[in-house]
């Protein structure tokens, strides 16, 4: 019989940085999504497990047994033994054991080079359990699943180790499978309180092209390509990941049914650093709970040489293994970064004035879209439809169309997006730590937060969206652009006053986006506009305090429409050149500061009533000339007492934004 070999190699063809940016917007251009998933029906909020799939134990008189020793295998003399019975049941070949019929199978020992194979119906349930088993197999999967709902148990107490090698052989009618250490067609579920080690040499570490469950259990996976792949879902009520993946950490991959390819976690510890995206889902990546250390594309460092990760994705796992990232304390916790992210030699905005002394960078690193980063893994073996080909992508949670946190506690750096969905994102719950080289949360369309903990530590633009409503949460944000910007209009390419293309901009008009505060606490600390958006601003509730910025070609408000305060707390202070002030329309009172003199960086700021109670106080983090205070206390009529350093000033509301010099 005729046989082909092949080795994957994973290259990244091309990388282009396309990002232009004038006066104080910058446009994204969306990704071609057209080969992922546009809609999402998926209804669960948690994982199904039927009741055999969380059992872990099993009859050891109704059980095989297996010896694995170099490159030999025999059946142990317990259980069912019987040769007549073992016929219809498994048979071994050399160093292959290859099962037929559903029943349960124990492996333990060292394989050098063999497989297991379970070729059983669809509908017949076979149980591998994994009993201190070492199984190595040079030239395909050493766990290869062609039928059958397989569940694989790893006995307590126990250690097991799976690894393929670099090149598979293949026979000529099934070139394209298997490709991944462990590899099953059906449905194959992981539980038990024992250790698998998985090595996948050749391309992916597990690979399901049906549903993928893990139930319990301690998981140290290491992949040339995807950690875990998962077709129609990858569901995970428990367990200890550490995975290293040379593309993806976590993967579902249907795109072709809106009921499936989504990633459902309910609880585990999770560390993973993955070259490409931490997780990834089609339809719906939903989390309730758990514990994540996620490292994406080499962190948000590296957002600044992206020819450098070109280098990196170039077929090889990420160097230094498991290392935390840099600056983060050994104890797991992190240090914030110093002023955002610096933008990419050549790339200061000609436009932006220099920033003060001490004040932090501006400008950024340019968004880094998928097509921007046209860099495709080009891989081989993956040839079939359920893996398509995309351009590097390095975010740390990502979803095409729903993303949903409800709980769990993550710290995320990543060289993209922290958070992204292509189509919709909610923070329900959870304490969420990002370092990220582009946005902190990027939703397409609407960006949603009902509550948790969010500390978007270092980003280009903390919070992105086109609908942006803000009900609860406890919101920290540093950026070196925009703090928080409601826009993703797509805009053609124009032709520039001097006759070239002109792409890659926010023009100056309404777009229709929205951001809305009804609650929560939030801090931003923006080295370009404090709120930006193209369409309207409305504050509702709430405590809102932003920073802006210092240089004149930026505001703390920037808006297209409207910015209209009709509850909350607001504070805001930045620079003059560029600021916005409420709208007339607001149905709050509030009183803006502008001032020739420049208000230095640690300057103590509050407006008091008459009787000399304070209502507001700030301290200023950078120079500033604009300051802007709306709070429920205030009323049209009354005289308020400013003070801005030593110098105090009455103020008396004429109008509902009383504007005065300083």
């Amino acid at each position: 019989m005729k046989s082909k070999s092949r080795k994957i190699t994973a290259g990244l063809a091309s990388i282009m940085l396309v990002c232009t940016i004038t006066g104080c917007r910058q446009e994204r251009i969306l990704a071609d999504a057209s080969s992922h998933a546009s809609v999402s029906t998926v209804t669960l909020t948690e994982g199904k497990y039927s009741e055999e799939k969380l059992e872990n134990t099993w009859d050891e008189k109704t059980a095989v047994y297996f010896s694995l020793k170099e490159d030999e295998v025999s059946v142990e003399e317990k259980g069912i033994c019987d040769t007549a019975v073992l016929k219809d049941m498994a048979e071994i070949t050399g160093s292959t054991v290859r099962i037929r019929k559903a029943g349960t199978y124990v492996f333990s020992g060292s394989l050098t080079d063999g497989r297991i194979i379970v070729d059983a119906d669809q509908e017949e349930t076979v149980r591998i359990i994994l009993h201190g088993a070492d199984i190595t197999c040079t030239d395909s999967a050493p766990v290869y699943a062609k039928g059958g709902n397989v569940i694989i148990t790893l006995a307590d107490d126990t250690k097991n180790t799976i690894e393929d090698g670099s090149v598979y052989t293949f026979d000529e009618n099934r070139e394209d499978e298997p490709k991944a250490a462990v590899f099953a067609k059906d449905d194959l579920t992981f539980n038990g309180t024992g250790t698998l080690q998985v090595i996948g040499n050749y391309n992916h570490g597990i690979q399901c092209k049906d549903d993928l469950k893990f139930v319990s259990g301690t998981y140290v996976i290491h992949a040339e390509n995807d950690g875990i792949v998962g077709k129609d879902s990858v569901s995970v009520r428990n367990g200890n990941f550490t995975i290293e993946s040379g593309d993806d950490g976590i993967k579902a991959s249907n795109t072709k049914d809106s009921d499936k390819g989504y990633v459902m976690i309910e609880n585990g510890s999770f560390k993973i650093n993955a070259l490409g995206d931490g997780i990834q889902a089609e339809t719906l990546l939903r989390v309730n709970g758990g514990d994540f250390e996620i490292t994406a594309g080499g962190g948000s460092q590296n957002a600044k040489s992206a020819a450098e990760t070109a280098e990196r994705m170039n077929g090889k796992i990420p160097e230094g293994r498991m290392e935390p990232p840099e600056g983060r304390t050994p104890e797991g916790g992190a240090e914030p970064p110093e002023g955002g992210t610096e933008p990419p030699e050549g790339k200061m905005p000609e436009e932006r004035m220099e920033p003060s002394e001490g004040g932090p960078p501006f400008g950024g690193t340019p968004a880094l879209e998928d097509e921007n980063k046209a860099a495709d893994v080009n891989n081989a073996a993956d040839v079939n439809d359920e893996e398509t080909d995309e351009s590097a992508s390095a975010k740390g949670l990502k979803s095409y169309v729903e993303l949903v946190i409800t709980g769990g506690e993550f710290y995320i750096d990543s060289q993209d997006d922290g958070l992204h969905s292509d189509r919709n994102l909610t923070v329900q719950g959870g304490t969420v730590s990002i370092s990220s080289g582009d946005d902190g949360i990027h939703a397409d369309e609407a960006l949603t937060i009902d509550g948790g903990n969010l500390d978007i530590q270092k980003s280009y633009e903390g919070l992105e969206g086109f609908d942006i409503t803000i009900n609860g949460g406890d919101i920290k944000i540093v950026s070196s652009d925009d703090g928080i910007n409601a826009a993703g209009k797509k805009i053609e390419e124009s032709v520039s006053d001097e006759g070239g293309p002109m792409k890659n901009r926010f023009m100056e008009e309404d777009q229709g986006a929205l951001m809305t505060v009804n609650g929560g606490v939030i801090s931003v600390n923006a080295g370009g506009d404090g709120l930006d958006a193209n369409g309207d601003i409305s504050i509702n509730g709430g405590t809102v305090t932003v920073h802006g910025p210092s240089d004149g070609g930026n505001g703390t408000l920037d808006y297209a429409s409207s910015c209209k305060i009709t509850g909350g707390t607001f504070i805001g202070i930045g620079s003059i050149g560029m600021a916005q002030d409420p709208s007339e329309d607001s149905t709050q009172a509030s009183v803006v500061v502008r001032t020739d003199e420049i208000m230095d960086a640690g300057t103590d700021i509050s407006l008091k009533d008459r009787e000399g109670n304070i209502l507001a106080q700030t301290k200023t983090l950078k120079d500033a000339q604009w300051a802007a205070v709306s709070l429920p206390e205030l009323r049209v009529g009354e005289t308020y007492i400013l003070c801005a350093g030593t110098t105090e000033k009455e103020v008396l509301l004429t109008q509902m934004v009383t504007i005065i010099k300083y």
